[in-house]
């Protein structure tokens, strides 16, 4: 049933998405992204315990929603002018607020504010990049999330021996190159179909490189939210979407892999005419 549960709701989410990505040049993407890092970041703040931090909570927020939308229409002086004034807010917060805020709580909610907003606002970075930046966008993604498939199905069928077992019992040495194989054959395909269609050239063997980069970085990814549950005794980080558990539990990987996706993109080009 749990099965059952998880791939229907895979199913749903991935008919959304297509929908978002079929809106790539409307305002509806950053829109999304931008929703897609506030569900993230109430996530992550809830699990903190930090809703109490009004003025910080609010400041993220502010800084979730804006940096998308700005990153999208290239206003780059106005994003460090956001990042600016939301950091300093927080800060501000600790100072005026010293009695009931820790310090800890502060450098919390600035760690994740900043790598969830930063990690995710690398889909709109990626739509930036040439004619065909949409196909990267795709990429990155399943970088994360067939990886992780993969690994879920290897390591159910064929998983015998555990990769981290105080981390995340469930996975396995199987189910992690599993996930590698899975990665490596979807993201040429993808790539090959997306080639026919416009004609363009690809670079195989750097786009295998990058493909098992960012499946071993999604791990990594994976296994740091692992970390971070077990640390705040959470099972879940949400439960929005049934059999995955919150935005975090199915995101926790992209934050890795997108920014491992979008570096080795602009160190070498995938596509070329």
């Amino acid at each position: 049933m749990h099965t059952k549960t998880r791939v229907i709701s895979g199913v749903i989410g991935v008919t959304i998405m297509a929908l978002v990505l079929l809106l790539h040049n409307t305002f509806v993407y950053p829109l999304a992204v931008s929703a897609i890092v506030c569900m993230a970041l109430y996530e992550l703040y809830c699990a903190g315990g930090c809703l109490h931090c009004q003025i910080s909570v609010c400041a993220g927020f502010v800084y979730g929603v804006l940096t998308p939308i700005l990153s999208y229409y290239q206003n780059h002086a106005a994003m460090v002018g956001v990042t600016f004034l939301c950091m300093m807010a927080i800060f501000l917060e600790l100072v005026l607020r010293h009695r009931s805020v820790q310090y800890q709580e502060t450098l919390y909610l600035v760690a994740v504010t900043i790598l969830v907003t930063g990690s995710l606002h690398v889909m709109i970075l990626l739509l930036q990049i040439g004619s065909y930046g949409i196909a990267y966008v795709i990429l990155a993604l399943c970088s994360a999330w067939i990886s992780d498939t993969g690994a879920y199905f290897t390591g159910t069928f064929l998983g015998k021996h555990k990769l981290c077992l105080e981390v995340s019992p469930k996975k396995t040495v199987e189910g992690f190159f599993g996930g590698i194989v899975a990665d490596v054959v979807v993201m040429l395909l993808f790539a090959w179909i997306y080639c026919c269609i416009t004609k363009l050239h690809m670079h195989c063997l750097w786009l295998i490189f990058v493909a098992i980069v960012c499946a071993v970085a999604g791990v990594l990814g994976d296994l740091s939210a692992s970390v971070l549950k077990r640390q705040l005794r959470l099972k879940d980080f949400g439960n929005l979407i049934p059999g995955h558990g919150g935005i975090m539990d199915r995101f926790d990987s992209v934050l890795f892999t997108l920014p491992a996706f979008y570096a080795l993109e602009c160190l070498y080009p995938i596509f070329y005419a």
